[in-house]
């Protein structure tokens, strides 16, 4: 195990999660946004993925595959809640308000 190979997966995938707003920045202390930066992180994450496949033990091969779709279905949330503002609510949380809606109209 190799853990500068692991670092840099970790730095990247924090930089990826402070663009994708979901982490405050250290330097200004709050969460912004910069969803094109976020997917250009993601897309180095491909890039390594495909340059290393082969040469990864088993332990690093799943690192860097759980942490691409972690990052692509968080920057995928993010892109439809950008398009609709109004929908604010994370994933699974429609249906017990549905739910709730339905109990008290019958």
């Amino acid at each position: 195990m190799d853990d500068k190979f692991f670092e840099l997966i970790n730095f990247l995938y924090i930089l990826c999660w402070q663009a994708l707003g979901k982490v405050t920045n250290p330097a200004t202390g709050k969460a912004e946004k910069n969803l094109p930066f976020a997917k250009s992180i993601i897309e180095l994450f491909e890039m390594l993925q495909i340059k290393t496949k082969g040469n990864l033990n088993e332990e690093e091969a799943k690192s860097l595959e759980n942490v691409l779709t972690d990052l692509r279905l968080n920057y995928v949330y993010e892109i439809k809640n950008s398009e609709n503002p109004t929908q604010n609510e994370q994933p699974g949380q429609n249906e017990s308000k549905t739910e709730e809606k339905t109990e008290k109209s019958t």
